[in-house]
């Protein structure tokens, strides 16, 4: 069964940037995820005051999810982009459920 995780992204003020993968990241992952069908490419919202993003994204099974979250370039990722949540107040709530 697949799995979708929606991740909200609260910011306490427009003026701190969100956190943006790096290029070479945004590749890797679409290279190695999207484009062979592995994950797909997340659906991205905004509120309107511009405080939340909401960001949901589909795996096919629990193994894929599993995959994707024990590759170390990913993990990087997530590493980077916590420690930026975590220094600048963003909150990041994160809800999955078998669709």
């Amino acid at each position: 069964m697949a799995i979708k995780t929606t991740m909200t992204f609260t910011r306490p003020s427009t003026d701190i940037p969100w956190f943006e993968p790096s290029d070479i990241f945004k590749t890797y992952h679409m290279e190695t995820y999207v484009n062979t069908g592995k994950r797909t490419l997340g659906v991205e919202t905004e509120s309107e005051d511009g405080l939340t993003r909401t960001w949901v994204a589909v795996m096919p099974d629990e193994e894929s999810k599993q995959a994707y979250a024990q590759d170390s370039n990913i993990q990087g990722m997530f590493n980077a982009r916590d420690l930026y949540c975590v220094q600048n107040g963003i909150s990041l709530t994160r809800e999955t459920e078998e669709v």
